[in-house]
């Protein structure tokens, strides 16, 4: 068990006490004197009214200073020393050669008073301190106080009146002596006893108020062993007695200083230091936050600029972060950013450089560049690139992110902080488009940004106009060659920038949350489409539609379906939905939502098969019919390499779980026998047909079959 600082004063405080106590009375002979009763007046009365006045300044700070922190140790302490310190008033007052100084029996007044103080002192301090410390409500003040002065008041007003009486029995003779040493035997045992108690119930945390609280109780306790062992009222035992009583007042108000005035100043201190640094750090992963990298590369580009150098900004930022918050929860999300946040400290030259922006942004600065090291910022950037080579183990799993990382340089991208910050950002975007990669900033960059902004803008004009349409891509049965389904694909007719492709705007509506509107009305317009065709004489064919990871994880998913089915009137048999391999990481959200989706009646497929990371076990727990192999293993099936062996694997293993297997991206007939050969049962591509509008694929569709 480790000794801290106060806990060792207090043992050393402690151990002077003693030591010097047991040479008081081993060098007894050789130290004893009789003090002339005038001197030893004056200097006992001193001693007297400064105990009342440490007492009496308790009671205030009970009464006006722990009103917020207000405890029962604290509350009660207050009013025990404020009935003490009227004792110790009185037994100055009545001590011989004072103007009160008054018999009772064969003692005084004063004896009585100061047995009392002891007494009333010992037995309240062990009260208190016998059970640990509890908050209290102010209005338990005035009770306790009222409570401790008037009992002591009306004790003293009982002695006062005792001072007519001739006969008192208890305080003559033997009676009197044995009532004053057992009183001080009574006293001693029971500091004794409190001294045991706090160091008990504070044995695993020691705070140092209640230290000092225990380096007083020793000294009180020595003090009444020096009175208990004195033969006279002025001599030099009780004049040491005194000192070490007052050396027990000194510890106590010290312990009261703590309380009162060092631990809230501490506790201020404290605060105020947990308050600058949540105002310039992040909460989450204690890295600097955006406050501090402006303050601190404004402070690098004046630096900079005197000394003629450069400063690199690099922004960085977790390629599909939305996904992995979207599919794995909030929770998952916070512990990756803060893996990667560790990863980037530990890599970092300087911690200190290292920034969270916000979000999955990070900014890692690059000072003091001379222009001939300029070179060296492309290799500091594949670094830094390579930290995310290695996969993140959480939750005892392995995950592989990627980064995009934006450059900028002062003075040549901006000569502000702003400016830097906004060019690195713009970079970043532009590495972005290509995913897992880094680029410094160009003039040109902007353009495409507020392009970018622009398409932003446009799409929720879109989306208001209607302009999206949908192109649709059969699905053929190998066996038999006829068409079983076909697969919608959204298409957006811009005014000015004619047909574009999903991967044009699909990525920027997964961002800012405009698929969700936009899945929903493919879903709609696909049924229709298909109900139309089958009311029009087509036979019943599947429609197959895919669902973005925002609109899996989309609240009551199974009921909007279910309403699109009922306002189109299509049958529920005929809709297949199409998820990604990424949408069921979360193993139990995605085993109930695909449950609830099954309960519908619709047909569920796994599409892009192979380019995730599911496993086999949880692909058991999902109601699924269907899987796709993702065209980049179809491509250079005929090849002869990875891939051949890949879909012969897709397919046999979906075989044994009894589902059925689509190709897609098929492009040739040598793809299509490959295929049959491993009893792929579908595929689609352009060596059918590329995706076409419905009026178009009616047309096709009614043709091949008559030529079929």
């Amino acid at each position: 068990m480790s000794i801290n600082r106060a806990e060792k004063i207090t043992i050393w405080t402690a151990f002077v006490a003693i030591i010097g106590f047991l040479l008081l009375r081993t060098l007894h002979r050789e130290l004893y004197w009789t003090i002339p009763e005038r001197i030893y007046l004056f200097i006992h009365s001193g001693m007297e009214f400064f105990g009342f006045a440490i007492s009496f300044t308790m009671l205030v700070l009970g009464w006006l200073f722990f009103v917020k922190s207000l405890s029962k140790h604290r509350l009660y302490t207050a009013a025990l020393f404020g009935a003490v310190g009227l004792f110790d008033m009185l037994h100055g007052l009545t001590t011989e050669g004072m103007p009160f100084y008054r018999f009772v029996g064969d003692t005084s007044l004063s004896m009585l008073f100061a047995m009392s103080a002891q007494l009333a002192g010992s037995i309240g301090l062990f009260i208190i301190f016998r059970k640990n410390d509890a908050p209290v409500p102010a209005s338990r003040r005035l009770p306790a106080f009222i409570v401790g002065l008037g009992m002591a008041s009306l004790l003293a007003a009982l002695y006062f009146s005792l001072t007519d009486l001739t006969a008192l029995p208890l305080f003559t003779g033997k009676s009197m002596a044995f009532l004053s040493l057992g009183t001080q035997v009574i006293t001693t045992f029971i500091y004794l006893c409190t001294i045991g108690v706090v160091l008990y119930l504070n044995r695993n945390d020691r705070p140092q108020a209640l230290l000092t609280i225990i380096q007083s109780l020793v000294f009180f306790m020595l003090a009444n062993l020096q009175f208990m062992l004195s033969t006279s009222t002025h001599d030099s035992d009780m004049l040491f007695g005194h000192i070490y009583k007052l050396a027990g007042y000194y510890f106590l108000m010290k312990g009261i200083y703590y309380v009162t005035l060092e631990e809230p100043f501490k506790q201020q201190k404290r605060s105020e230091s947990r308050i600058n640094y949540m105002a310039y750090h992040d909460e989450l992963t204690g890295l600097s936050n955006r406050r501090l990298l402006k303050e601190q590369l404004g402070a690098e580009l004046q630096r900079a600029k005197l000394n003629e150098r450069r400063v690199a900004v690099f922004l960085l930022d977790i390629d599909r972060f939305k996904t992995i918050n979207d599919a794995l929860g909030h929770s998952f999300g916070d512990q990756m950013l803060q893996a990667v946040s560790e990863r980037l400290r530990l890599a970092a030259e300087r911690p200190n450089r290292v920034f969270r922006m916000g979000g999955d942004e990070f900014v890692v600065l690059v000072p003091d560049i001379k222009q001939a090291e300029m070179d060296q910022v492309d290799q500091q950037a594949k670094a830094l690139m390579g930290l995310f080579d290695a996969p993140f183990v959480l939750d005892e799993a392995e995950y592989h992110i990627t980064i995009s990382l934006g450059i900028s340089f002062y003075p040549q991208d901006g000569e502000s902080v702003d400016l830097l910050l906004k060019n690195a950002d713009t970079a970043m975007y532009s590495a972005k488009a290509h995913r897992n990669e880094y680029s410094s900033y160009e003039p040109e960059m902007n353009r495409k940004a507020h392009d970018r902004l622009r398409l932003e803008s446009d799409l929720r004009r879109a989306i208001d106009e209607e302009q999206f349409t949908l192109a649709y891509q059969p699905l053929v049965n190998l066996n038999t060659g006829k068409v079983v389904g076909v697969e919608a694909l959204v298409r957006w007719h811009h005014p000015q920038r004619g047909l574009l492709p999903p991967g044009e705007f699909i990525p920027l509506t997964e961002e800012n949350g405009l698929i969700l509107q936009i899945g929903e009305w493919v879903l709609g317009a696909a049924c229709k489409q298909n109900k139309a065709w089958q009311d029009a004489g087509l036979p019943p064919m599947m429609m197959s539609v895919n669902l973005s990871m925002r609109q899996f994880r989309q609240h009551q998913l199974a009921d909007r379906i279910k309403s699109i089915l009922e306002q189109s009137g299509m049958p529920p048999r005929y809709l297949e939905l199409e998820i990604t391999e990424s949408m069921t990481s979360d193993v139990e959200f995605a085993a109930d939502t695909l449950s609830s989706l099954k309960e519908l009646g619709v047909q569920i497929s796994i599409d892009d098969f192979g380019t995730g990371y599911s496993s086999l076990i949880s692909l058991k727990r999902f109601p699924i019919d269907k899987l796709k192999i993702d065209r980049a293993f179809v491509n250079d099936l005929t090849q002869g390499g990875s891939d051949a062996a890949i879909v012969s694997t897709i397919t046999s293993m979906a075989k044994n779980l009894k589902l059925k297997v689509t190709a897609e991206g098929v492009e040739n007939d040598e793809q299509i026998k490959f295929l049959r050969e491993r009893n792929c049962e579908e595929a689609q591509g352009f060596y059918f047909t590329k995706p076409i509008p419905a009026n178009l694929f009616e047309n096709w569709y009614r043709h091949r079959s008559q030529t079929a």
